[in-house]
C-alpha cells in the first residue's frame, strides 16, 4: 500500500487502546507529528495525528478532481476556493461530495480524575522527560524566552544530555532578552540572541503573512517571533527547533482562563481548556509548522506528546488553574513541576506574558497601523494583494 507521510513518528510502541490491523487506523493512534495520504482500493485515504501538529488540506476542483496539500495556496491555485483542513485524529476517505469519516480517534474530553498534587507532579516529570527525549533530537534549537514553558524544555533537554542550543528573539532593549540571558546562564546553556529593530519586524510581514496563509492579527503577532527564531536556527546550521506550543492550552496559561476562574470558579474550566487544546491545531501548530518548514526546519513540540496530553487532560482543573483566597495561579501544576526540578524562582513565579508582547512585536505592529490610520487587521490584509 503506497503511503505519503509528512512528519515524524515518535514511537512505534503498541498503545493499549490501539485496535485493528496495521494501516491508517493503527498509524493515526501512534504518538507523532504527521499527516498522511494513501490509496486504498482506488480511493484516497488521509489523516493527521490526533493533536493536529502537521497541516493537511483538501478540496475539489470544478472538474470534480479531489486534491490534497500541506498548504492552502496550491489548492487555491487549482481553483479550489475554500480548502478544508483534514480534521485531526480522523481517518477520512475523499469523495466527490466532500469527505467521509472512516474512523474517529480525535481527542475526547475525559472526566477529571482524583489526582493529588504530589502524584501529578511526579507523573508529569516522568511524562515530560519522556516527551522531550522522544520529540526533541540531540542538538536541536529551542525557542527560548526564559518563561516557564521554554525553561522546562531547556532544563529537561539538558538533563537528558540533548545539548540544546537556545535562541531568543525580541525588539532591541526588551527586558525579556536580559531575563532569557540570565536564565540560560543559570542552566549552563549557550544562548543565541537575535535583537530586532522595528524595521526588521515590519519588513518581515509580507513573508510571514505569505508563509502562514492568514492575516489574523493574533496569529501574525505570535508568528513574527517564531519566524525570526527559525531564521536564526537555520543561520547557525540547525535542523530542528523546539517550542512550547500547547502548554498554555493544556495547563491554563491564558488570561481568559483566569477570568473564568474568578467569575465562576475552576469547576467549569475543564471544557474551556479542552476546547482550547482542540483549537490549537489551527491557531498554533499550522502556522508554527509552516514557518519552520519554510526555513528548512522541523518543529518539535514536546508538550503535544500524545501520552502527556492525554494525562494532562485528566488532571483536575484546580491543579491546572488554582484559585485560592481570591487569587488565581495559572499553570499551577507546571509551576510545581518547575520547582520540583529545581528551576529558579525567577522562572517558577514568572507571570505568563504572550510572546507577541514579551518580544515587543505587538507594540511595533500597533504603532505602524496607527501611523497608517488603519486597523492592524487591515494593515496585514494589504500584504495579500
Amino acid at each position: 500500500m503506497p503511503l505519503a507521510l509528512d512528519g515524524v513518528i515518535f514511537s512505534d510502541d503498541t498503545r493499549p487502546n490501539q485496535a485493528g490491523p496495521a494501516g491508517p487506523s493503527r498509524l493515526i493512534q501512534t504518538p507523532g507529528a504527521f499527516s498522511f495520504l494513501t490509496s486504498l482500493q482506488n480511493q484516497l485515504i488521509a489523516g493527521r495525528d490526533i493533536i493536529g501538529q502537521k497541516p493537511l488540506y483538501f478540496g475539489q476542483t470544478q472538474e470534480g478532481a479531489v486534491a490534497f496539500a500541506s498548504l492552502r495556496f496550491p489548492l487555491v491555485s487549482m481553483g479550489i476556493r475554500e480548502p478544508e483542513p483534514v480534521p485531526p485524529g480522523k481517518v477520512i476517505r475523499a469523495t466527490a461530495r466532500g469527505y467521509e469519516v472512516l474512523n474517529d480517534y480525535s481527542l475526547k474530553q475525559p472526566e477529571d480524575q482524583s489526582i493529588d498534587e504530589s502524584d501529578a507532579t511526579r507523573t508529569l516529570d516522568e511524562l515530560f522527560t519522556e516527551a522531550v527525549g522522544r520529540v526533541v533530537p540531540r542538538g536541536s534549537g529551542i525557542a527560548f524566552s526564559g518563561g516557564l514553558d521554554s525553561a522546562l524544555v531547556a532544563h529537561v533537554a539538558k538533563r537528558s544530555g540533548l545539548e540544546p542550543e537556545l535562541i531568543s528573539v525580541g525588539l532591541k532593549g526588551q527586558q525579556e532578552l536580559g531575563h532569557a540571558e540570565r536564565t540560560a546562564k543559570s542552566f549552563g546553556l549557550h544562548l543565541d540572541i537575535s535583537e530586532l529593530s522595528s524595521s526588521d519586524i515590519l519588513d518581515s510581514l509580507p513573508d510571514v503573512v505569505q508563509i502562514i496563509e492568514t492575516t489574523d492579527p493574533v496569529i501574525v503577532g505570535i508568528s513574527v517571533p517564531i519566524y525570526f527564531a527559525c531564521q536564526k536556527a537555520r543561520e547557525i546550521g540547525l535542523d530542528y527547533i523546539a517550542a512550547g506550543q500547547l502548554s498554555d492550552e493544556l495547563f491554563g496559561g491564558y488570561g481568559k482562563f483566569e477570568e473564568v476562574a474568578l467569575r465562576d470558579g475552576t469547576e467549569n474550566l475543564g471544557r474551556e481548556m479542552f476546547d482550547s487544546v482542540v483549537a490549537a491545531s489551527v491557531k498554533d501548530f499550522d502556522p508554527g509548522d509552516k514557518l519552520a518548514v519554510a526555513a528548512g526546519l522541523e518543529l518539535c513540540c514536546p508538550f503535544a506528546y500524545l501520552p502527556l496530553v492525554e494525562y494532562a487532560l485528566k488532571l483536575p482543573s484546580a491543579l491546572r488553574v488554582n484559585r485560592s483566597d481570591g487569587k488565581v495561579i495559572r499553570k499551577y501544576i507546571l509551576r510545581k513541576l518547575a520547582a520540583h526540578l529545581g528551576l529558579p524562582d525567577s522562572v517558577v513565579d514568572r507571570p505568563k506574558k504572550a510572546v507577541q508582547y514579551s518580544s515587543g512585536v505587538q507594540k511595533v505592529l500597533l504603532k505602524e497601523a496607527k501611523r497608517k490610520g488603519v486597523s492592524l487587521g487591515k494593515m496585514l490584509e494589504s500584504f495579500t494583494s
